[in-house]
């Protein structure tokens, strides 16, 4: 990486442009920014001074990324843009081979942005006609998702720069979440169309190889003071995050605390809105940390909003975390005693469907949409908040997760929570008073008996699995031995005209020569008759000799068919089986009194006997039995269910809020 030195036009001193890459440099004497066109130099202006920020980097800082893909680098050139909102860094960078790229700071996360050709199959579109949330389809470069839609101010500069641009110029750019998690930016310049396109992956600044990150740890900024007192009550106040800080509500009085537009000059805050009370009571204390879900945060602020549904106001709070580590934001919801745990993810991993959307294969179910507003602040953000904003927001749940899709004017931005327990919430940050107790049900609150369902269910279907294999196993072994087997004739007592009906009945009676039943258990009955159109139905006594208990039983067999409009018709069977339960071993005579119509019987019937054969309902019955505790689970979880939708925008419900503040 070669320098090439020159004289600055406007003072004479001497300027240096560090890589092939750089067009702009910036006179370390006379802040000029210097063009340069071939041989020749062109002073475009006077940079402003740069704002203290609390970057991890300088100008030659140099890396040895173990990222894979990314070469050995230095930062000739640092970018400071501002939309209004806030001042935030972009550093240029220069590889070893010559390439360059923009390594970009964005909320505690890191991005290398590399250039590449604009799209062209099919091509960007314009300025005018891109909107946050559209979808678009780059070809090769993949698909992606706008995410913000703005005009950015360039507010300063130090080292070289990639671009030549008057100071002070206004950018237009859409910044793009790629399905692959990958963030572009489309640079249309001060026209329409697009000037530059960039791609990059988000990096961790640990495997970016810098060695002696001045000031990230200590995080000193001299330009704001970590403590103030505030302008409206004097009362002191401990800043937690004070390089990023642009807006303070005080914790004491509720008044609005503003930078001044002037970055440069920021050592106090301003008075923009006074206040005489805080306007609500925050749950957690801010400023407070704690550790929860294995990271320690930082509770910077906390903002009451609300929403109207069919003239009823609903309320939540919105905690504002900085985890210590990484500095990256996250959010702890409160609403009605429920809390969840929320961070930013990347648009682009996203996809909808009507009442859906998928994220990293988990499909959550559209809960409900509406537009969130800012009812109040207290503490301390980095962006600018006010009362009265407003943002439309829906919500996809799959219990106990959450997404959640924030749309603003020139802004998407899609985030992901779990559910936290109020306990685990009590523990986290050491409250000396329990949080309120939870009411109704969460949008994203799990089934409270889902874990210990689930060992309930896995001892339920080990003891299926025993009394089936109890049932298997008994099956094989039983001997299914036949005791009994004999055909009696119905004919000739049938067709008898001279017998009276109790003589024809005496005379159809069978009593059996004794037989040994050798095992105690069921016996199977089976009756088979040519029955055509007919039936026969046989009381069977089984008597065992030695006691004289008695077991009775009735066989039938029956059939009959016919025609009726052309079509078949048939019923009943000629065969049937009962079975005889609890049938101790012995010597049993059988009993068998038939029941026909004369003239109209079968000729016969068969009747056998079968000891030691298991019943398919004694299994059917047992397992009836252990999908009682199953089924009142599912009825319960059933009932849950529809409570939850029940605050749904499809349960005829609000949505959930509370309806007071305090």
């Amino acid at each position: 990486m070669s320098s090439r030195a020159a004289s600055c036009p406007s003072c004479g001193g001497e300027v240096l442009f560090r890589a092939g890459s750089s067009v702009v440099t910036v006179c370390p004497q006379c802040r000029s920014a210097v063009s340069r066109k071939g041989a020749r130099l062109e002073a475009l202006g006077t940079v402003a001074e740069l704002v203290p920020t609390s970057s991890p980097f300088r100008i030659g800082t140099t890396g040895k990324p173990k990222t894979p893909g990314l070469k050995p680098f230095r930062i000739i050139g640092r970018l400071q843009l501002s939309t209004g909102e806030g001042t935030w860094d972009e550093w240029h960078v220069s590889f070893e081979d010559g390439r360059y790229a923009w390594l970009a700071e964005a909320q505690g996360t890191f991005w290398v942005m590399r250039p590449l050709a604009p799209p062209s199959n099919p091509p960007a579109p314009e300025f005018t006609q891109i909107a946050p949330g559209q979808r678009l389809n780059f070809g090769a470069y993949g698909q992606f998702t706008v995410t913000d839609r703005r005009q950015a101010l360039y507010a300063s500069a130090e080292g070289d720069l990639p671009f030549a641009s008057v100071p002070g110029s206004v950018f237009m750019y859409a910044d793009l979440s790629g399905a692959d998690g990958s963030l572009a930016t489309l640079d249309y310049g001060d026209d329409p169309g697009v000037d530059a396109f960039f791609v990059g992956k988000q990096v961790q600044l640990a495997d970016l190889g810098v060695d002696g990150l001045e000031g990230w740890s200590e995080r000193k900024v001299a330009a704001k003071a970590s403590s103030l007192n505030c302008p409206a009550c004097g009362a002191g106040l401990q800043l937690k995050d004070p390089a990023n800080t642009v807006r303070v509500a005080c914790t004491y009085c509720g008044s609005v605390l503003a930078t001044p537009e002037d970055g440069a000059s920021a050592a106090k805050f301003e008075v923009l809105a006074r206040l005489q009370k805080i306007p609500f009571k925050p749950l957690l204390p801010l400023g407070g940390d704690g550790t929860l879900r294995g990271l320690k945060y930082v509770i910077l602020g906390a903002v009451l909003k609300a929403c109207t549904v069919d003239g009823t106001s609903y309320y939540w709070r919105e905690y504002l975390l900085k985890e210590t580590k990484s500095e990256a934001y996250h959010w702890l919801v409160e609403s009605n005693g429920h809390w969840t745990l929320v961070a930013g993810i990347a648009a682009g991993e996203v996809s909808t469907a009507p009442r859906l959307a998928v994220w990293r294969g988990t499909r959550y179910r559209h809960f409900q949409a509406t537009t969130a507003r800012v009812e109040a602040v207290l503490g301390e953000f980095y962006w600018e908040v006010k009362k009265g904003e407003t943002t439309d927001v829906s919500d996809y749940v799959a219990p106990p997760r959450i997404l959640s899709e924030e749309k603003y004017a020139n802004e998407v931005t899609w985030s992901e929570g779990s559910y936290v327990p109020k306990e685990e919430v009590e523990q986290a940050f050491a409250l000396k008073a329990p949080l309120p107790t939870p009411e109704g049900v969460g949008s994203n609150q799990p089934w409270p008996h889902l874990e210990s369902s689930r060992g309930f269910l896995r001892t339920m279907g080990l003891f299926a699995g025993i009394a089936l294999f109890l049932f298997v196993f008994f099956n094989i072994k039983a001997d299914r031995k036949v005791v009994y087997q004999m055909r009696h004739d119905l004919s000739a007592s049938a067709s008898d005209p001279t017998l009276s009906p109790d003589a024809a009945a005496e005379a159809l009676t069978v009593v059996s020569e004794p037989f040994d039943i050798p095992h105690s258990g069921n016996v199977e009955a089976r009756i088979d008759a040519p029955s055509d159109n007919s039936w026969v139905f046989v009381s069977a006594v089984l008597l065992q000799e030695a006691t004289g208990q008695a077991f009775g039983f009735g066989l039938q067999s029956d059939y009959y068919h016919g025609r009726d409009g052309g079509e078949s018709w048939s019923e009943g069977s000629r065969s049937r089986t009962v079975y005889v339960g609890r049938v101790p071993a012995g010597r049993y005579v059988l009993r068998l009194e038939p029941e026909i119509e004369r003239g109209k019987a079968p000729s016969y019937y068969d009747i056998r006997l079968r000891s030691g054969v298991p019943r398919m309902a004694h299994f059917v019955i047992v397992l009836l039995l252990l999908l009682i505790g199953p089924i009142a689970l599912g009825i319960s979880k059933a009932r849950f269910e529809g409570r939850r939708w029940a605050e749904s925008d499809y349960g005829g419900g609000g949505d959930g809020g509370s309806d007071d503040d305090e």
